[in-house]
C-alpha cells in the first residue's frame, strides 16, 4: 500500500493521517466523517485537469488514490469511485463531438466549489439491460421533465449534482427511445430522498434512493449520446464504463488489503499462508494498474473495456479468496472480538454486486475473445 498511500498524500494531503485514527465503525456509519474530509481536502477535483482548477490526476494515480481510500474506509472508497467515474465521463465530453459547451463550466465549478457528483445509472433491475433506464424525460418548453427513481444511489445525501441516465423519446418524431444523461442539481425542486440501504456494511457511502418527480432539466443540461437503448455503447459510455470498473475494483482491493495487512502483521499461521495474502493483494492491485496504464497510453476503446471487465472479474475472485484466508489466519477469537473483520469480510463480496454482472457479460466476453466487438446490454 505504500505507493497508494503516497499517491493519496500527494493529491489529498493530510486525509489519510486524519482518518487513520478514526474507528472503522465510525467511518462506515451513515453521516461518518469520511466524505466531509474528502471534500475538504479537494477530493472532488482529483480527475479534473489542472487547467480547470482540478488536481489533474491520471488513471494510474487515480486507482492508487482510490485504493488507499478503500483501505481507510470502504464506504469512502466506493463513494469516491462513484464520484470520480462520473467526473471522468464529464471530462471526456470536453473533447467529444457531443459537448454542449457547458461542460467546462460544470467541471470548473466541481473543482472550485468541491462539489460531489452522484451517479444515477444501472439500477440493477432484474431482467433489464445495464443501459435501460426506469427514469424518463418528457420534452417541455426549454428542457425536460424527468420522472423516476434511482436506487441504490451512492452519495444520496451529500451530492451536489446528480448525473442520471434517462430514457428519451427519439428526436424528429422517429420511433424508438434513446439514452440521455441528465445533469441535475441536487437542490432541484422535485428531488426527494428515501431510505433504502439496510445492510450493516458500506452504509457510509449513502447508497439510498433518489426520487425525481417532475424535475425540470434545462435542455443545456441534457446530454444525448448518439446511441439507442439496447444497441450498444458509444465512445463516451465506453469511457465511463472503463473508469467505473477501474475505480470500483480499486476501492474494494483497498478494503481487502486492510484485512490482509492485519493478518500479516498478526504473525499467526505459516509464512506460506501469509505470503499468499501478499501475492494476492499485489496481483489484484496490479490488474487494475495494468489497465490504468493502458488508458493513459492510448484512447479508450472497445479493447480497453474488455480489459477492464476481465481485470474486474479476476479481482472479484481474488478478493474473496484473500479475505477468507486472512480471516482464517486471524482466527475465531479475533473474529468474535473484532467487528472490523466481519465488516471487511462482507465488503469483500460486494464487488460482485456492481454492474455489469459476470453472467450478463459472459457471452459478450467470449464473443470479444473470438474477435467480435464487446457489447454490454
Amino acid at each position: 500500500m505504500d505507493t497508494a498511500r503516497a499517491a493519496c498524500e500527494t493529491y489529498l494531503p493530510g486525509l489519510a493521517e486524519e482518518l487513520d485514527g478514526v474507528p472503522l465503525a465510525t467511518l462506515e456509519a451513515p453521516g461518518g466523517p469520511g466524505l466531509k474530509a474528502f471534500r475538504r481536502v479537494g477530493g472532488p477535483g482529483l480527475l479534473i485537469p489542472a487547467d480547470y482548477g482540478g488536481s489533474g490526476a491520471g488513471a494510474l494515480d487515480a486507482v492508487r488514490v482510490v485504493r488507499a481510500l478503500g483501505a481507510l474506509s470502504p464506504s469512502l472508497g466506493v463513494a469516491a469511485a462513484m464520484h470520480n467515474f462520473s467526473v471522468a465521463s464529464l471530462v471526456a465530453l470536453l473533447t467529444s463531438d457531443e459537448a454542449s459547451g457547458l461542460e467546462w463550466m460544470l467541471i470548473e465549478g466541481i473543482a472550485r466549489d468541491r462539489l460531489l457528483v452522484a451517479s444515477g445509472f444501472a439500477e440493477g433491475r432484474t431482467g433489464t439491460g445495464i443501459l435501460d433506464s426506469s427514469v424518463t424525460a418528457v420534452p417541455v418548453e426549454g428542457g425536460f421533465l424527468v420522472n423516476g427513481a434511482k436506487k441504490p444511489c451512492s452519495l444520496t445525501h451529500s451530492m451536489d449534482l446528480l448525473t442520471a441516465g434517462v430514457a428519451l423519446p427519439a428526436p424528429d418524431g422517429r420511433d424508438g427511445v434513446e439514452l440521455g444523461v441528465a445533469l441535475v442539481p441536487a437542490t432541484s425542486p422535485g428531488i426527494t430522498r428515501e431510505p433504502f440501504w439496510d445492510a450493516p456494511f458500506l452504509a457510509g457511502a449513502e447508497s439510498d434512493e433518489v426520487r425525481l418527480r417532475d424535475v425540470f432539466v434545462p435542455k443545456e443540461l441534457m446530454l444525448r449520446p448518439q446511441v439507442e437503448l439496447g444497441t450498444g455503447l458509444d465512445t463516451l459510455q465506453t469511457t465511463g464504463f472503463v473508469w467505473f470498473e477501474l475505480l470500483v475494483t480499486s476501492a474494494y482491493t483497498g478494503a481487502v488489503t486492510r484485512l490482509a495487512r492485519a493478518a500479516v502483521a498478526g504473525g499467526r499461521g505459516s509464512a506460506t499462508d501469509r505470503a499468499a495474502l501478499v501475492t494476492g493483494v499485489e496481483a489484484a492491485a496490479g490488474l487494475a494498474e495494468n489497465v490504468a496504464r493502458r488508458i493513459e497510453e492510448a484512447p479508450v476503446g472497445n479493447n480497453e473495456l474488455a480489459a477492464s471487465l476481465a481485470a474486474r472479474y479476476a479481482v472479484q475472485d481474488l478478493l474473496v479468496d484473500i479475505a477468507d484466508r486472512a480471516a482464517e489466519i486471524l482466527g475465531g477469537l479475533a473474529f468474535a472480538a473484532t467487528p472490523d473483520i466481519g465488516t471487511l469480510l462482507a465488503v469483500s463480496r460486494a464487488l460482485a454486486f456492481h454492474p455489469p454482472s459476470r453472467t450478463a457479460c459472459a457471452q459478450a466476453l467470449l464473443d470479444h475473445a473470438d474477435g467480435a466487438p464487446l457489447r454490454i446490454r
